[in-house]
């Protein structure tokens, strides 16, 4: 088995392209040595911001043999009466370039046909992998791309140099005019030899290019930094609280190193999420904090070479960010001249999407959403009556950090900055909490508000830009999603379950849809599309949504489904949640099976009764019947009130316990399907009222999904 090393030397790659592309690498490579019947021990892949390295360990020197199959004319025809090839049989072997002793006759779905059987013989691994790595090299996709030398090849930066070696032998390959070798550059700065490598070995790789002073492995370079990092920050008793950053500098040099750097301490009157941000985003720094989180004037550069001139350094960094900071500074004091409610007004110059106005218009949908979001929470008292005006007041001034100087500069800042100016314009704390929490969750793995107001007012936010993206058609088709509508769904299903809001989505969305433009609000009728369009479409949006959050979550899909598809659905997400919960605990209860099989077996006949009508005890002509009916009677107040007060595994059980054994009697002693129309509907409606006492309030369990080996009598308790 043979060692593969390839390398594609460029000029500098964003860092944000780099691991994407390795990915990709990978993936190409494993699905080409498949399709190529090459087998491999390992594939690795790694880069630095000039370089991108495909490292295969265990190659063959030559693919695998195989025997193939094709199928040619029918028998009939390939063949004689004698048994002898017919001219067709001679030309398909001709064709196919076998001998005729290589024809044979096989049975096939469609009767018998001539195959001819052909061993192909496997070429050497040497002569398939020019193929393979220019097809990867072609593949590799980036957000942008750059052509050069013609219209043959795009890559990210321009490419340099290919390091392609199997084995001790270079692999006969060029792309674009740029032909593999043995060589490799080290370090632009440190370094800028031409290295040459002997032989496809990992290690001696990783040597040659740690000499000048290149760290390939991602990994190892990211570990050098977090130590060198560490120890800076170790004498103020803090450590690296941003991984996400540490990665992105990772991709950022080849030589990893740290340095430590200050500000004037007069920025620290600028607020702290400002100078993170302008360190982070602009400049990809590490602020520095003390132990209780509060910033010092302190903060570390990552570098690409050693510190033979650490002065100097050190002094361009922190003059890159007094000049950052002096500007946030700046807008910081004008901002602050013009409060924010004075800036609302100014929104109508804002454009929010076509056909929906402006960010003024958008505002004022959100205050009345939220009014309408929190009078709902208070009828369920879920909410302070005197709550509902903080709200409106967030509302109000939620957008309106958008016109301000920094935020112009710190888009990120959004919300964080409005907070900052409704504090220091004398706003209640809460409406100023409320301003930055609205945006919440800002990512999959963000908080979500921690306040009711900011709950509130987010759900608001959320719930028009998805009702205005649906009313104009924007909605998202595979993995295109540019207005984030998936990301707002996730916001509205964990805000709501997490503050255990109660809330209908219909209700809400068509309230939402109502307030759009091209949707004059009638208070006694909403518009009919919106009912009977754009609500559902909504509806099926979150469906989906929900199904892949509870999926994620770890519960089994068909438990999913049977909660999303209970009559009752899942309008009200913290039911539907508590619902969830409680079925998954029971389904470990030794009792589950008998109530899964007395909801499927009612299910599966109850479905075919004439929906209208109601039972009629005088058509009873069996026992069991009207020992199942006078069942349902005495029981069903109770299981109602039980499901009412939400108490599901009480319900669940009472349910089990009380028609197991006699549904189950029922179908030993009772044919449904009788001659009579009536008696055969009223049996159909007998076990419809039964299914639906439970299927449409807690879950539909036809949906689930039982063993092989749980028959139907194995599933009754005793």
């Amino acid at each position: 088995m043979t060692d593969l090393l390839f390398e594609i030397g460029t000029e500098e790659i964003p860092a944000s392209y780099i691991t994407p592309a390795l990915n990709q690498m990978q993936i190409l490579f494993a699905g080409l040595a498949e399709k190529h019947r090459l087998e491999m021990h390992s594939i690795y892949c790694t880069g630095t911001p000039r370089r991108l390295t495909l490292f295969v360990k265990g190659l063959p020197q030559k693919q695998e043999s195989v025997t193939e199959e094709i199928q040619g004319p029918s028998a009939s025809i390939a063949f004689d009466k004698a048994g002898n090839p017919t001219k067709a049989g001679l030309g398909f072997a001709k064709s196919q370039n076998v001998d005729t002793n290589n024809l044979l006759i096989k049975k096939t779905p469609k009767g018998e046909y001539c195959f001819a059987i052909k061993r192909i013989e496997g070429r050497e691994t040497l002569q398939i992998l020019p193929d393979m790595l220019t097809e990867i090299v072609k593949s590799v996709s980036f957000p942008k791309s750059m052509k050069w030398k013609g219209n043959s090849l795009f890559f990210a930066r321009p490419i340099r140099s290919f390091l392609a070696l199997f084995g001790d032998k270079v692999i006969p390959l060029e792309i674009n005019g740029i032909a593999a070798g043995r060589c490799i550059f080290g370090h632009p700065f440190l370094s800028g030899k031409k290295i040459e490598v002997s032989e496809a070995n990992w290690d001696l790789y990783k040597r040659l290019l740690k000499q000048e002073k290149v760290v390939v492995d991602m990994t190892e370079r990211r570990e050098i930094l977090r130590t060198k990092i560490t120890q800076l920050m170790s004498p103020y008793g803090t450590t690296i609280d941003d991984e996400a950053l540490l990665d992105e500098v990772t991709n950022l040099v080849e030589y990893p190193n740290a340095i430590e750097c200050s500000f004037d301490e007069e920025f620290l009157d600028v607020p702290a999420d400002v100078i993170e941000t302008a360190m982070k985003e602009h400049q990809r720094y590490f602020p520095i904090k003390k132990r209780d989180g509060k910033l010092l004037n302190k903060f570390i550069a990552v570098l690409n070479r050693n510190e033979s001139n650490a002065s100097t350094i050190i002094q361009g960094n922190e003059r890159v960010l007094k000049a950052r900071l002096s500007d946030a500074r700046f807008f910081w004091k004008e901002d602050r001249k013009i409060p924010l409610e004075r800036r609302v007004e100014d929104l109508k110059n804002l454009a929010f999407l076509e056909k929906l106005g402006n960010y003024y218009d958008r505002t004022n949908r959100i205050v009345e959403l939220s009014n309408f979001i929190s009078h709902r929470l208070i009828n369920c008292n879920k909410l302070a009556i005197k709550d509902a005006e903080l709200a409106k007041r967030a509302a109000l001034l939620c957008k309106a950090d958008l016109l301000t100087q920094m935020v112009g500069e710190f888009p990120s800042l959004q919300g964080i900055m409005g907070r900052e100016y409704a504090e220091w314009d004398g706003e209640e704390p809460s409406v100023a909490t409320a301003i930055a929490e609205h945006y919440m969750p800002r990512y999959a793995a963000d908080n979500i508000p921690a306040s009711k107001i900011g709950a509130v007012v987010g759900l608001a936010d959320k719930v028009d830009t998805i009702s205005s993206c649906f009313a104009l058609d924007l909605i998202p088709t595979g993995s295109q999603d540019p207005y984030s509508l998936r990301r707002h769904a996730f916001g509205i299903i964990r805000i709501i379950e997490e503050h255990a809001f109660t809330l209908e989505l219909k209700e809400v969305f068509a309230k939402s849809l109502n307030l759009l433009p091209m949707f004059p609000e009638n208070p006694l009728h909403s518009h009919p599309k919106i009912l009977t369009e754009l609500v559902p479409k909504i509806k099926e949006f979150l469906k989906d949504r929900l199904f892949n959050i509870n999926i994620e979550k770890g519960y089994r899909y068909d438990l999913v489904n049977a909660i999303l598809n209970a009559g009752v659905g899942f309008d009200d997400i913290c039911d539907f949640s508590q619902r969830l919960k409680t079925v998954s605990d029971i389904s470990r209860e030794k009792w589950w099976f008998g109530l899964v099989t007395v909801v499927e077996r009612t299910f599966n006949i109850g479905k075919k009764a004439n929906s209208m009508g109601t039972v009629n005890e005088a058509l009873f002509a069996e026992p069991e019947e009207r020992k199942l009916w006078d069942l349902y009677k005495e029981n069903e107040a109770t299981i109602r009130k039980q499901i009412d007060d939400k108490k599901y595994k009480e319900a669940s059980e009472k349910y089990c316990s009380v028609f197991a054994k006699p549904v189950h009697a029922f179908f030993d002693k009772v044919f449904v399907n009788v001659e009579d129309e009536k008696i055969r509907n009223n049996r159909l409606l007998l076990l419809k009222e039964i299914n639906e006492l439970y299927s449409q309030k807690v879950a539909d369990l036809s949906q689930i999904i039982m063993p092989d080996d749980k028959s139907p009598k194995s599933l009754i308790p005793k």
